[in-house]
């Protein structure tokens, strides 16, 4: 089973959504090292463009199932 996202990696995979790209200078509270992080995980993947990424499936799967799952059903 995958970790669970932080509140600043879900924020970015909910605004990247399926055809979404965005980069770290997109976003006032989340910064290169998350990015990082979630590049490792197989989340996000490299865009065309320099320092902007695309969601991947897997990065998709994991918002999907903390949007069901997790926190927003409270």
């Amino acid at each position: 089973m995958p970790q669970r996202p932080s509140n600043r990696e879900l924020k970015v995979l909910g605004n990247l959504g399926a055809d979404g790209v965005l980069g770290p200078d997109d976003f006032k509270d989340v910064g290169e090292k998350v990015f990082g992080l979630m590049l490792g995980k197989g989340w996000i993947q490299p865009a065309e463009m320099a320092g902007k990424y695309r969601i991947t499936e897997k990065g998709i799967d994991i918002h999907d199932e903390q949007a069901w799952f997790g926190r927003s059903k409270r």
